[in-house]
């Protein structure tokens, strides 16, 4: 029996289960964050579950990110999976600046500055600025940006859309600080004229910048032919069903589709989501999401496959049935993966997701949900997706 209690193995197994906590944080800080690393570890003993760390996963869902005044409010994201606010002590420093996109870990604003029109590129997780001026005069009413893939150049554009349509330019070279110089396309007196939907970015498809009416039209720019601008298409003609009450949202599925979804301002409007059939140019509802899950209601739609059940084939609009708990805390990058780490260990009790109890919801087909209608609907935010 006293071999057996002094066995090599129960050495090993006391060895290791007695390691120093400050041990065990060293190597928690060298493990990426994953669904498997840090729960194996703490699954190990009660010892090394004491030193792991809360965190909250960036990447589980897209997250809403939102500022009262980008230039004295710090960033908070809503998770709607944890449904918790996670506000950072950094600010962007930029008054009066409005939310154009959200690119990855980029977020770009729009901003004027003593009379001077500037698009400022701000980097989520480091926090760097880099201010674009626009030649005198310039205003546009939506700035994208497009990433091509790694080694692959991005491309910002500009529009002008209030009657006529002109579009601009500016790119930035594979590892490149900086962005070149706005290039303009013709604005033809005689061009085309579109009621643009004022929600929705334009959304590059297929090489092919679109533009989406209030109506369902669509006007298109061809990148390669710049100069020429956006030409209205004579397909679509509308969206087929009447919708002058509804925020369109154009935007381009996971599986590389042209899609709207279509959010009525009247009680009892149903939500609708529509398909660009592109070989008749006919848009089509969608009855279903595919187990999918749509975040939308900003200028970034983003559709997104989910392993989460509770959030399979919903829409997610960011309007909130109550303001969610704030967690000051840091937005951290271990290996290209981000977390949400709680600056105090307090704030971060009760980490079982919410299953979207807070924000609105719905399904497809749609159902009339009038919980919707009393909801806090957070204008100045857009939806950001950190996932690699």
């Amino acid at each position: 029996m006293e071999e057996a209690a002094t066995s090599p193995t129960a050495v090993v197994r006391g060895c290791w289960s007695s390691l120093p906590a400050d041990l065990l944080r060293d190597i928690l800080a060298r493990l990426p964050w994953s669904s498997h690393s840090h729960p194996s570890f703490a699954a190990t003993c009660a010892h090394w579950r004491s030193a792991v760390a809360p965190f909250y996963p960036a990447w589980i869902t897209p997250v809403l990110l939102s500022a009262a005044d980008v230039g004295s409010t710090n960033l908070r994201f809503y998770s709607p999976y944890y449904h918790k606010n996670f506000q950072l002590d950094e600010t962007l420093e930029s008054p009066n600046a409005r939310i154009c996109c959200a690119n990855g870990r980029h977020l770009i604003l729009y901003q004027s500055v003593a009379d001077k029109n500037v698009v400022v590129d701000a980097n989520l997780v480091t926090g760097d600025i880099y201010d674009f001026y626009l030649p005198e005069s310039t205003r546009f009413h939506f700035v994208a940006v497009y990433d091509g893939g790694a080694g692959k150049q991005q491309v910002m554009f500009g529009v002008h859309a209030h009657v006529l349509l002109q579009a601009a330019r500016s790119l930035r070279p594979p590892n490149g600080q900086g962005w070149s110089a706005w290039e303009f396309s013709e604005l033809d007196p005689e061009g085309p004229e579109l009621a643009v939907s004022p929600r929705t970015n334009p959304v590059l498809h297929h090489g092919l910048l679109y533009l989406l009416g209030v109506d369902g039209k669509l006007a298109v720019h061809d990148d390669s032919r710049h100069s020429e601008g956006f030409q209205l298409l004579d397909m679509p003609a509308g969206f087929g069903f009447q919708c002058d009450d509804d925020e369109s949202h154009l935007f381009e599925s996971d599986e590389g589709e042209l899609m709207a979804v279509l959010i009525g301002r009247r009680r009892g409007s149903p939500v609708q989501v529509v398909r660009l059939n592109e070989r008749s140019m006919e848009w089509e509802k969608v009855e279903s999401l595919k187990g999918r899950a749509l975040f939308t209601g900003t200028l970034t739609t983003v559709m997104v496959k989910t392993g989460v059940k509770w959030m399979q084939d919903k829409i997610f609009v960011p309007r909130l049935h109550e303001w969610p708990e704030t967690i000051h805390a840091d937005l951290v990058d271990r290996e290209g993966e981000l977390a949400f780490v709680p600056k105090s260990t307090a704030a971060a009790q009760g980490r079982r997701a919410a299953c979207g109890k807070g924000i609105w919801t719905c399904a497809l087909p749609p159902q009339e949900s009038s919980v919707f209608w009393e909801t806090i609907n957070v204008d100045y935010s857009i939806w950001v997706d950190l996932r690699n």
